[in-house]
């Protein structure tokens, strides 16, 4: 079943979210989002956005569908369907929103903080909480850059793990990932009373991939997910 667009867009039409993969949705980085344009390969909207969230089929595709839950601003979450249109030389063409006030939602508000991401698979070693020496030089590198940026600032880190293995051990790892990079922040020079920590295990996905064995394939798709965001707010300079 296909849905119809919203009003004032041209053949552009939605599926039903009841055919996606994940139903629910998956969380989004809004700079990401913003970074889409027309020319973006379907290799960059992989890294930017995950794989689609339905079957759009396996020849001539034209183009991509997501269910997004993007953040309102005030706490809370809007289900938002995201569709990309391709050319013919499979790049990117337009992209659409089936509600508009989920496009508004990417405007940058004056008092949005700064959110940032950064690969757990760079970060750490596999299956460790422990930071690698990649790892500490990107914390240390985000430290920097906050105390450039910032007059003071109030950071939030937050693990997330994939999929594999169970609840318990995705939300004990992602705890104490965010909770050691808390720690280098605060070795690299950002007052400890400023930064809070904490991991939501797997229940934030940005990507959804087929399969339950932890095969390389899988692992490599759902990479993305495996990340500690960071969010600042506070006074810029």
């Amino acid at each position: 079943m296909r849905a119809s667009s919203t009003p004032g867009a041209k053949n552009v039409t939605f599926p039903d979210p009841g055919d996606a993969w994940i139903e629910e949705g998956t969380y989004v980085n809004l700079e990401d989002l913003r970074k889409m344009q027309a020319g973006v390969s379907k290799d960059q909207m992989y890294d930017l956005l995950g794989r689609p969230h339905f079957s759009e089929g396996l020849f001539g595709v034209r183009e991509w569908n997501y269910i997004f839950q993007l953040p309102t601003g005030n706490g809370d979450y809007m289900t938002c369907q995201y569709q990309v249109q391709l050319d013919d030389d499979m790049l990117a063409e337009s992209m659409h929103w089936r509600e508009s006030r989920c496009a508004a939602l990417l405007d940058p508000r004056k008092d949005e903080p700064t959110r940032m991401t950064l690969s757990a698979d760079t970060l750490f070693d596999f299956d460790s909480a422990q930071l690698s020496p990649q790892g500490k030089r990107q914390v240390a590198d985000l430290a920097g850059r906050i105390r450039d940026d910032f007059v003071k600032a109030d950071i939030m880190v937050v693990g997330h793990t994939d999929r594999l293995g169970s609840d318990a051990y995705n939300q004990a790892l992602s705890e104490r990932r965010a909770a050691m990079v808390r720690s280098a922040l605060v070795d690299s020079g950002i007052a400890p009373m400023t930064i809070q920590s904490r991991g939501v295990g797997e229940r934030q996905p940005v990507t959804h991939c087929e399969g339950s064995r932890s095969t390389p394939g899988v692992k490599e798709c759902l990479r993305p997910n495996r990340r500690v965001d960071i969010k600042v707010d506070g006074e810029q300079r």
